[in-house]
């Protein structure tokens, strides 16, 4: 037990010690901060592309089918790094423009404006996505027509 205190109390030992530990700290710090980017860039390009297919959602666009089924896959997508709220909000915008549904143009705007803003604030927050209330279950198999 002496001979431990011993070294632990060198001066030798903690100029080992210290530089190690910080090197540690250092690594994992910039991993973090790779994974962060990496995600972030992903989030970016994936709601990107959503907005770019809600035009697939207006009268008189061109490939609107197309356009309607891409924003379904980009959303499917959201269940891998998106939070709860930008599908929970992404659902409610394409509950509004199911063909079975009449919804009022204001109610449609309101849902769109909604999402448009959890993805927002999903951006800019640039936080990793933890915890999650969803459950298989409130997947939506959905297809565009």
């Amino acid at each position: 037990m002496d001979a431990l205190r011993q070294i632990i109390s060198s001066a030798e030992f903690w100029k080992f010690v210290i530089p190690l530990l910080g090197a540690v700290v250092a690594w994992y710090s910039n991993e973090r901060r790779k994974r962060l980017a990496e995600q972030y860039l992903r989030k970016e390009a994936n709601y990107k592309d959503m907005l770019r297919a809600l035009r697939g959602f207006y009268m008189g666009a061109e490939n609107s089918q197309a356009l309607r089924a891409e924003f379904v896959n980009q959303l499917n997508l959201c269940w891998l790094y998106s939070p709860d709220e930008v599908i929970q909000k992404g659902y409610a915008f394409l509950d509004t423009v199911h063909t079975k549904k009449i919804c009022s143009d204001e109610q449609k705007e309101e849902a769109l404006g909604a999402f448009v803003a959890a993805v927002r604030q999903d951006l800019l927050s640039r936080k990793l996505i933890r915890k999650t209330q969803l459950r298989g279950k409130d997947f939506k198999h959905l297809y565009a027509r």
